[in-house]
């Protein structure tokens, strides 16, 4: 089987999913029903869905534009929450869409957690395809998981880098956390054991933005993040190793159905030309397009994909 290139991440994000009225899910999934490439025998349609946030619709568009560009193929894409998104993969009303692998270890497949990058990816791709008929494609690049953010003047002042050197001078820190992470047993446990950071003092901050404007006016001097969140282009902050491994890795992944991809081998190669090619901060620069800048996420991956020669028109 052919082995992947990780790389260590050195940021974190976990872009927060837009909730969907389930009346308006319910019209989309029957819109969609009406173009499966399945269903309705429409084989010149392929459908992709978003989950909704900027990260999710990027990618999903950017799959669109590579399929349009290189195949006869049209494609469509529209959003979905988590349920109702994998509901309609099992009813063959979505044909492709991106997702994370520790999304799929831990919420899809309810396995155990694996932090080894390589090995989650592996046993993602191989009980995704025996037990939901699923290709998971090669690794788009990124890793959209947490991680530990300092104020650029205290990791300067220090030479903080990683975590670990976090946790050595985390008694000169104030820290800033949501009460849910700290309380949640895969989260602050892991890192006490770990880490064993000893912080000056810890601030509730229930917000990821708030934590941010936190930062920004030297309120808090360390946050949790996500790796590609498009605030990080923006602020004072820079993004720690997670050195020890203490947070699950979810590098982000084209996903194929199994019947989708026999009518339509060329869907592999076409989708793999991302493979590799975004890394964590070009997703925290896609992000910022469309987060910050307001930008359609059309035409941010077609800019993107034209840029970077994977597109023609």
């Amino acid at each position: 089987m052919k082995k992947w290139n990780f790389t260590a991440s050195s940021r974190g994000k976990r872009s927060v999913r837009k909730t969907i009225a389930l009346g308006a899910a319910a019209l989309l999934i029957a819109v969609m029903s009406g173009c499966s490439t399945s269903g309705s025998g429409k084989s010149d349609t392929i459908n992709i869905a978003t989950k909704g946030f900027a990260e999710s619709d990027i990618l999903a568009n950017a799959f669109k534009l590579l399929i349009e560009n290189d195949t006869k193929l049209k494609a469509n894409v529209e959003t979905l929450d988590n349920s109702l998104l994998w509901n309609a993969l099992k009813e063959n009303k979505v044909d492709v869409y991106a997702e994370y692998t520790g999304t799929a270890l831990i919420n899809i497949l309810k396995a155990e957690p694996e932090f080894d990058p390589q090995k989650a990816y592996d046993k993602v791709k191989k009980d995704l395809k025996e037990q939901n008929q699923l290709t998971v494609l090669d690794p788009i690049g990124f890793n959209n998981t947490y991680a530990f953010g300092l104020h650029k003047d205290q990791a300067e002042k220090y030479g903080i880098k990683t975590t670990s050197q976090l946790a050595e001078k985390s008694g000169e820190l104030i820290f800033g956390a949501s009460e849910e992470f700290i309380n949640r047993p895969d989260a602050w446990p892991p890192i006490l054991e770990k880490y064993n950071p000893k912080f000056k003092e810890i601030k509730t901050i229930q917000n990821p933005g708030l934590a941010y404007q936190a930062i920004d006016q030297k309120l808090i001097d360390s946050m949790i993040l996500y790796t590609t969140d498009s605030q990080i282009t923006v602020k004072p902050i820079v993004v720690l190793e997670d050195d020890k491994h203490v947070f699950l890795p979810y590098y982000a992944v084209p996903i194929v159905r199994d019947e989708v991809l026999k009518k339509h081998p060329e869907l592999e190669k076409v989708l793999n030309k991302l493979a590799g090619k975004i890394t964590d901060a070009q997703m925290q620069s896609l992000n910022s397009e469309v987060e910050l800048k307001q930008r359609p996420a059309l035409d941010v991956a077609k800019e993107w994909l034209t840029a970077n020669g994977l597109i023609t028109k």
